[in-house]
This record gives structure tokens, C-alpha cells and sequence, in this order.
């Protein structure tokens, strides 16, 4: 491969690590890596969430550099399983430019779960959650079918290219009124664990998960740029279910068990 192609190689994978989840520490040493491995003499790789700029030293002493901008990122951990092993054959066995573009289309290019699992798994872990809360387990009857009509309601915003704050409050203030209606329509019994259980869908704990090993790892750009998505999206879901609450009569210690 050609310098020009090295470096496209390497960022075209690190881009899609950075795209799929992955920490800043892990893009960066992708990069690296992947660069060391044919021969590059240095390389110097800048990563936050929304960029990536690379410029390497060829063994002929030549500088050659490249930027991407990531516009929207999001969780997908077997895509990102995937890339790490596509990276570390690269490495080992030093892969020519067509097998690593084939591979990588294969991964770029595959399909996520069917929207019908994803339905499943979002109502199994509402009702999960509220009944690790204290509710009983007709309340996680009640919390899974407001699950499966918050990701119903999440597929609708997604396919409007809405901006994740806004769909996040919406969502939120859906879900609550939901709840409500399943406790006063005898579906649910505990308004306040099925509302737990349901905010618990809306809530990005991988990536304040990523936030903390950022900061972790010396990446303080990247670290407070995720930290600060993370706590937004989260104050987001909370203040829909703070208006619904408040819509419906005050606070929700008032509504604990409705009949």
C-alpha cells in the first residue's frame, strides 16, 4: 500500500471505532498501531468525539496528514468487536489494502438488530428495572408495554433525523404520561417504580461510562465533551418526567400507589 492509503486505512477504522462507541484511548492507539505496522517511521493521531486528525512520517521522510469530522455517534458494541479484530489481523498479519477493504465494508455495511429484538429487549429491561426498584411484577407487565411504545416513539423521531435532546424530552414526557395511564387504567399499581424503570431506557450510561475513561486516560477534551452529552440527555429525560409529574398534581410522592 501506498502512504496515502496506509493513512486512509487506518482513519477510515478509526473513524468507525470513534462512530460505534469506542473510548478516545482506543481510537487513538488503533491508529497507531495499525500505522506502525506498515512501516510508518511516527505517527500523530488528535481524537475528541467529533474529529479525528492524523498526520504521519513516512519512511521516505515525508509528512502527510488527514481529518474527519464525525457529525453523530452512537453504541454498538459488535461492530466495534469486529473492528478490534480487524485491527489486530492487520497488524499481525500485515493484510493488503483489498482484503482490509472488504472486511471493513463487511462491518460498515452489516445490519444491526431486528427492530422487533430491540422492542423485546427495551420492555424486558423497563420491567427489569422496575421491579428491581420495588415494584411488583404487575407493574413490570405495565413498564414493559410503556417501553415498547417508547421505542415505538423513539424509531418515529429517530426516522425524522430529530436531534437527540429534543427526542429525549419528548420521549420522556410520553413515557410519563403512559404511566400514568397504566396506573389509572389498573394495569400498574406503583406509579413511581414504573417511571423509574421506564427512564432507565433514556439514560446514556455507556457513554458516561466512556466519559469517566476518558478522563481516566488524559483525554480531558473528550472526557468533558461526553460528560457533559451525557448529563444533558440525562437532565433532558428527567425534566419530561418532572412535567408530566407536575401536570398531573405535584410531586410524585403523592401518586406512590395508584388504584
Amino acid at each position: 500500500m501506498t502512504n496515502e492509503q496506509i493513512l486512509t486505512c487506518a482513519i477510515n477504522i478509526g473513524e468507525q471505532l470513534l462512530i460505534n462507541g469506542a473510548e478516545i484511548s482506543r481510537v487513538e492507539d488503533t491508529i497507531s498501531r495499525i500505522c506502525s505496522a506498515y512501516g510508518v517511521r511516527q505517527s500523530h493521531i488528535f481524537s475528541i468525539a467529533s474529529c479525528i486528525i492524523v498526520s504521519l512520517e513516512t519512511s521516505d521522510g515525508e509528512w502527510i496528514t488527514q481529518t474527519r469530522r464525525i457529525l453523530n455517534y452512537g453504541t454498538n458494541m459488535d461492530k466495534l468487536d469486529r473492528l478490534n479484530n480487524l485491527s489486530r489481523k492487520i497488524c499481525s498479519e500485515h493484510l493488503p489494502r483489498q482484503a482490509i477493504e472488504e472486511e471493513f465494508d463487511a462491518i460498515v455495511k452489516s445490519k444491526e438488530y431486528p427492530p422487533a429484538l430491540q422492542i423485546a429487549v427495551c420492555a424486558m429491561v423497563a420491567a427489569a428495572f422496575t421491579v428491581f426498584f420495588g415494584g411488583t411484577l404487575r407493574d413490570g407487565f405495565a413498564a414493559a408495554f410503556v417501553g415498547v411504545l417508547l421505542k415505538l416513539t423513539l424509531y418515529g423521531l429517530q426516522s425524522m433525523k430529530m436531534k437527540q435532546i429534543f427526542s429525549n424530552i419528548i420521549c420522556s414526557i410520553l413515557s410519563g404520561l403512559l404511566c400514568i395511564f397504566v396506573c389509572f387504567a389498573g394495569l400498574g399499581r406503583h406509579l413511581d417504580t414504573i417511571m423509574i424503570g421506564n427512564i432507565m431506557l433514556l439514560i446514556p450510561g455507556v457513554l458516561l461510562t466512556n466519559s469517566f475513561r476518558d478522563f481516566i486516560s488524559g483525554d480531558m477534551i473528550s472526557g468533558l465533551q461526553h460528560f457533559s452529552e451525557a448529563i444533558i440527555t440525562s437532565v433532558c429525560a428527567a425534566g419530561g418526567f418532572i412535567i408530566v409529574i407536575n401536570l398531573q398534581g405535584g410531586s410524585l410522592r403523592k401518586s406512590y400507589v395508584l388504584r
